[in-house]
Parts: structure tokens; sequence; C-alpha cells
């Protein structure tokens, strides 16, 4: 009976030591220098190293369609940076995977900080999550590469009818993974 115990104890504490070793070995961490953040208070460093590693640019049709760096999205106060959605697009022996990192670029500081509002930003991202599921029933998602111009005109024109002000949708990072069906 103590065996059994001990067993229950020890097994997942080895599985989890292990796992933590691996992830330290693997994820070094960063040190508090390489971090920037944005006007948001999320961290800009990571997501900028991210886009370096050799895996992410093997996605198959990854796309910025920005220019711009991590800290001049961070210090420029008329983007509002609504976060990564993934969209899945149906076709017939596959499904792709869409996988956008989103921003609004506004016409003004004061209608950027009204947009902030947790309330507005939710609302804007349930319609921006619409207009991404009605571009994924179209071609322009199911093309091998995404026009990131066509859909962010496309998904500005949707937002625009509801939500006034919407200079430009930017896209921070673009990617499309297909995932054959069986």
């Amino acid at each position: 009976m103590k065996k059994v115990a001990i067993a229950f104890v020890a097994i997942p504490l080895v599985f989890m030591s292990a796992g933590f070793v691996t992830g330290a070995m693997l994820f070094p961490p960063l040190s508090e220098s390489s971090l920037a953040t944005n006007a948001n208070g999320t961290d800009v460093a990571p997501l900028q190293e991210a886009q370096n590693t050799p895996d992410h640019a093997a996605v198959e049709g990854h796309s910025e369609t920005t220019n711009m760096t991590p800290r001049a999205l961070a210090e420029d106060r008329t983007i509002l940076r609504l976060g990564q959605m993934t969209i899945p697009v149906e076709k017939p022996r596959s499904v792709s995977y869409v996988v956008a990192d989103f921003a609004l670029k506004m016409e003004g500081y004061e209608l950027a900080q009204h947009y902030m509002k947790v309330e507005e930003a939710t609302r804007i991202r349930d319609s921006l999550l619409a207009a991404m599921h009605l571009a994924a029933e179209g071609s322009l998602l199911r093309e091998v590469a995404i026009d990131s111009d066509a859909l962010s005109s496309l998904i500005r024109e949707i937002l625009s009818k509801e939500y006034s002000g919407i200079e430009d949708v930017l896209f921070i990072s673009l990617y499309k993974q297909d995932v054959a069906r069986f």
C-alpha cells in the first residue's frame, strides 16, 4: 500500500521536474533589459524574438503588412492592439489555420483611447472575428498565400460600417498553416 502511495506522489513529481528542466533549456528567460511594453502593458520584445526564429519563417504564407518595429508600435498612441486570433478555413482535403495578430490604426488619440476601453475593444474583436470568418468563406483566405493588403481593406470596410475613425487594419503577424484531413 505504501508503494502505491509513493508512486502516486513520485511519478508526477518526476515528470513535472523533467518538463520544467526541458522548458528552461528550450526557452531561456529574457533579460529585463530586452523587454519593452506597449500602451496596453504587454511585452513587445518576445514578439520580435519569435519572428526571428527559423521555425517562424518556415510557416507557409507568413506575411507582415506593417513595417513598424515593436518599439514604434508601442509608442504610437493611435494604434489599438487587439491581440491574436486563430481562424480555421475549411477545405475539401485540409483545414488551414490562419493566425493573425491584429492592430487598428485610429484617426486620433482620443478615438483610440475611447476604443481601448474593455467593452469597446471586446465589441471590435467580436466584429473583427466575424469579418475574418466572412473572409474565410470567400476565396481570400483559401489561396496558397494570403493577400494581406486585400484582407486588410476588406476588414477595414466591414469594421467602418459599425465603428468610425478606423484608418487602417494592421497585421502585426499573419500566418497560415495547412493541416491535412485523414
